[in-house]
């Protein structure tokens, strides 16, 4: 049996390596034990590609890359009448209920029943998991290229650029805080048939972007009051980054990338998200300070070196019309009661 196989593969657009796959006589009993050598035998030769065929791998199932699988699944279903406040089901369904009708697949069509181990997957292939103790939902890697010109394909909005090599699968740089405001409304109208009517998108706030880190009680009433508070980096208490944390500055020689690399290259956190450190910086929705109209970033990038701008309480800050070559999205799904948070934020 190869479902699982092809699946995994499609999602990340390598559904031509099929074939060798086959040839090496490669099923889905064992996906798990391949290597990184051994995804380089049979023919995959990109660095950030093998990695993120490991993590899928090892995780056992096709769940993030891709919802339009080549293998037929079951047609979405309505939301478990059982399900608890914020969406995420409160626990086992009984038989016949929406979750016990959903495809046997690695994510689901309905956000009211995503989970960790079964992320949603909208229609762009972008997946989402739940936050502990809040109703978001959180996207496990940052916007793609290929996300961001899906949007500019339909509005006619300029494609950003940056001044190094980026394939469709690397974070979109150089987009503004009114940029990312304006992909949002955008992507909450077109899946308005996909997602319920209570439900948008958005730019992350400032503390839940800490708890997709892990940093569940900070103290100060800002992001600027909270920045650096809480000392530690994603990988440890110790710097320098060891090998394969994440893309970091090429100085410290944990990963092969010079610049951006493509989402999920890197083992995700405890939560299955993605590149919450280096890569880029992440734009949230909240302001800076009281009074101060820059918004804020988290998350560093690829060009930092700094041990102060690497801890996972590092807050940056930028004019919501600006946009550089190390600054990115990522998005959330959340109930729409918080829509005017974009105005408040």
């Amino acid at each position: 049996m190869h479902a699982q196989l092809e699946r995994i593969l499609s999602g990340v657009n390598l559904l031509e390596s099929l074939p060798a796959f086959l040839g090496h006589k490669i099923d889905d009993s064992l996906l798990a034990r391949l290597t990184d050598s051994d995804l380089k035998e049979i023919g995959v030769e990109t660095v950030g590609d093998r990695r993120r065929l490991l993590v899928e791998f090892a995780r056992g199932s096709g769940a993030g890359f891709s919802s339009k699988s080549r293998i037929p699944a079951a047609p979405p279903t309505a939301a478990a009448p059982g399900a608890s406040e914020g969406g995420i089901p409160a626990g086992p369904q009984a038989a016949g209920s929406a979750a016990a009708r959903e495809p046997e697949s690695g994510f689901t069509s309905n956000p009211l029943l995503a989970t960790q181990a079964k992320p949603f997957v909208n229609s762009l292939g972008m997946p989402f998991v739940p936050l502990p103790r809040c109703k978001t939902l959180f996207c496990i890697w940052e916007l793609r290229i290929r996300d961001y010109e899906a949007y500019c394909a339909e509005t006619g909005a300029p494609v950003p650029a940056a001044d190094f090599p980026q394939d469709p699968d690397h974070p979109v740089v150089n987009v503004r805080w009114s940029d990312a405001r304006l992909f949002c409304k955008w992507l909450t109208k077109r899946e308005a048939a996909m997602i319920p009517g209570s439900m948008l998108y958005r730019l992350p706030l400032d503390e839940e972007w800490s708890a997709a880190v892990g940093l569940t009680y900070e103290s100060g009433f800002t992001p600027h009051a909270r920045s650096g508070a809480v000392e530690g980096y994603l990988w440890g208490e110790v710097f320098p980054p060891p090998a394969n944390s994440g893309n970091y500055h090429p100085r410290f020689g944990c990963d092969p990338f010079p610049e951006t690399s493509p989402v999920g290259s890197f083992p995700p956190n405890k939560l299955g998200i993605f590149d919450l450190g280096g890569n880029v910086w992440e734009w949230c929705l909240d302001k800076y300070d009281k009074g101060h109209d820059h918004r804020v970033a988290r998350g560093a990038s690829c060009f930092n070196d700094d041990p102060e701008w690497l801890m996972a309480s590092a807050r940056n800050h930028f004019a919501p019309d600006h946009g550089q070559n190390n600054l990115g999205i990522r998005i959330v799904l959340t109930p729409s009661i918080e829509r005017d948070l974009w105005e408040k934020g």
